[in-house]
């Protein structure tokens, strides 16, 4: 067996791990590789590249080049970079296509927002916890579907409002003032409960201004109340539902009067009319009263007409004048019929008085008493001397007539009808065609009105229908008119406001620009990375077959040297030719597979692969060193 020797001229080998490691991977790959040397100073690492350049594994990025040139390492390298591009096309289409979230209740307690995610978690919802205000989030695609589970479950449970918060805050420091406060403020959240339970609020809240009460009535204010109403999206709250909450609220404060509860909306609308409202015009009732008068004239009209005229032909509308007032009336009347008067009872009374004048002198005698009367046989009484007596006569009488009497309480009814008016438009009839001329060309169609026989028809239905008075001085119009084909209303939303539409616009655009990016960047590199690999291949083939050439030459110097000695060796053959040589060389290497160099990695390992090659192909081994050291 040949042994090759080489020069250890500084520079150009160094014995060593990197010297062992270099020339075990320029063996295994590239037989003409040249060969680095590592300076102790300088800490360059040795190793042999393909296609004899030298590899500068030096500097921060050294152990990722020398990993990337691994065999292995660059036949996997395409596939490890489409699979990067492919996670990164991940990760950009799972940050556009974030589904937005909607919170799904606001206002609620902690406890109840934990209530809420777990439940909503629990049923697969994806619950999110908003970090800026901490409230639960749903996607908007699932909202309601999460709304209406959450009422299923009966969350979130409303924490202890109203009288209740009463029973935990006794105690015997506290003040009338401050128990007065949390009595209303107890008060006022029972209240906005109980108004919440009507079915379109949605949210209620409720303030009370009471003072201290007064022993004296001058001095006594009343209480009054303010009450926020918050309805249902899509709802209202109608007058007789606000008329509910005044007197509701009214109810139940002591000496609040219903006319000192004011009502408004989320939107700052009054919804209590004031009383000047009322003295101006129609109140609530009233409105609604004559809006459902003129609903039922107008559809009594449609059901007259629309059998005659067709359902799409006949327009009406109707307007009242209502009185609304009341007149009370209060009569007395005596004798109506004018007989004069019965007594029903008399009684007459008579008094009689005689006493005797006072004459002569004043004196003893004129005090004296009168003689006694004496008795005759006449029993008349003897009248007295005219100028002896005076008599008195008082005569009264008393007498009960009966008399016809009869009083009268009136009170007229509000709501009479003053005037009727009555507008109604006909469609025109549509024309009638005509045959086609002599010349075989089409006529236009003739116009086909209603004659003023029908006008007069439809109006006199109309009046009977709506109880035309002329003495009121009712008016009922009747007039055909063309009516204007209805126009579709277009119910689609834009395109650039469809979220579907924008979602898969998004992900078209997403696939476009990945494409676009495989293309322009992804396969030049893998193409690049191919041609390189081939290259290389190419350029192994080639060094292998001077290295095969080399040692064919090697051979025939080793024959003639032996030849020069007087040893007999034996002439190559004309007809070996350079592919029986390749089939030797493979036969020799036989023992050495190309895992063991990949896997040769340690000190050792590589020491032991060069032995076991420089034992298999001695002259490779030489003329690969005598190639490294020849003089550039």
């Amino acid at each position: 067996m040949a042994t090759a020797t080489a020069s250890t001229a500084p520079g150009t080998f160094t014995p060593g791990p990197a010297g062992a490691s270099a020339l075990a991977t320029s063996i295994s790959a590239n037989p003409r590789g040249a060969m680095a040397t590592m300076g102790s100073g300088a800490g360059a690492a040795v190793a042999f590249a393909d296609a004899g350049t030298i590899a500068d594994y030096s500097g921060p990025f050294g152990p990722i080049k020398q990993v990337l040139d691994q065999p292995a390492v660059k036949k996997s390298l395409p596939m490890m970079v489409i699979a990067v591009a492919l996670l990164a096309f991940a990760l950009v289409y799972t940050m556009v296509n974030q589904p937005s979230y909607r919170p799904v209740m606001s206002g609620i307690t902690e406890a109840d927002q934990q209530a809420v995610f777990e439940a909503l978690k629990a049923a697969d919802f994806k619950p999110v916890i908003d970090a800026s205000n901490g409230q639960v989030t749903v996607p908007n695609t699932r909202y309601h579907e999460a709304r209406i589970y959450l009422a299923s479950k009966g969350l979130p449970k409303t924490a202890s409002t109203g009288l209740d918060t009463l029973k935990d805050q006794s105690a015997i420091t506290t003040s009338q003032f401050m128990e007065q406060v949390r009595y209303n403020a107890a008060i006022e959240q029972e209240l906005a409960r109980s108004i919440q339970q009507i079915d379109s609020v949605q949210s209620a809240r409720v303030h009370l201004a009471t003072t201290k009460p007064s022993v004296f009535v001058r001095d006594r204010t009343p209480p009054k109340a303010s009450v926020v109403i918050t309805p249902h999206q899509g709802r209202s709250v109608s007058p007789t539902q606000v008329q509910a909450i005044v007197h509701l609220v009214a109810s139940s404060v002591p000496m609040l009067l219903p006319e000192n509860v004011a009502i408004v909306d989320n939107v700052g609308k009054l919804m209590t009319d004031a009383a000047s409202d009322a003295a101006m015009g129609l109140n609530a009732t009233q409105s609604k009263y004559k809006q459902s008068l003129e609903d039922l004239y107008r559809q009594r009209v449609l059901e007259i007409l629309v059998p005659i005229v067709g359902d799409a032909n006949v327009r009406s509308q109707v307007n009242l004048n209502i009185d609304f007032s009341q007149t009370e009336t209060t009569s007395e009347d005596f004798d109506p019929a004018g007989k004069g008067t019965k007594t029903r009872s008399e009684i007459t009374s008579e008094d009689r008085n005689s006493t005797k004048e006072a004459a002569g002198i004043p004196g003893t005698l004129a005090n004296t008493a009168p003689p006694a009367p004496t008795t005759t046989l006449n029993t008349a009484a003897t009248p007295a001397s005219a100028t002896d007596e005076r008599s008195t006569i008082a005569a009264r009488a008393t007498r009960n007539f009966e008399i016809d009497h009869q009083v009268r309480h009136t009170k007229s009814a509000s709501g009479g009808i003053q005037r009727v008016s009555v507008a109604v438009v006909i469609n025109e009839r549509a024309p009638t065609p005509q045959p086609k001329n002599d010349k075989g060309e089409d006529q236009p169609p003739k116009p086909n009105p209603y004659t003023p026989e029908e006008l007069e028809r439809i109006q006199q239905l109309v009046r009977g229908v709506v109880g035309f008075d002329e003495a009121r001085k009712d008016v009922v119009s009747v007039i055909p008119a063309k009516f204007e084909p209805d126009v579709p209303v277009d119910l689609s939303i834009p395109w650039h406001k469809d979220e579907a539409v924008m979602t898969n616009l998004k992900s078209a655009l997403l696939g476009l620009m990945f494409v676009a990016f495989m293309m322009a960047v992804v396969r030049p590199v893998v193409v690049h990375m191919m041609e390189r690999d081939k290259q290389a291949a190419l350029q192994a083939a080639e060094n292998i077959k001077l290295a095969q050439e080399e040692a064919l030459a090697l051979e025939r110097t080793q024959s003639e040297e032996a030849a020069a000695a007087g040893a007999e060796a034996p002439e190559p053959s004309a007809a070996e030719t350079l592919e029986e040589m390749k089939a030797k060389m493979k036969a020799k290497k036989s023992g050495i597979s190309a895992e063991m160099m990949d896997t040769a990695n340690t000190y050792d390992d590589k020491v032991a692969l060069i032995r076991m090659i420089v034992g298999d192909d001695s002259a490779r081994v030489a003329s690969v060193l005598k190639n490294m050291i020849k003089p550039s």
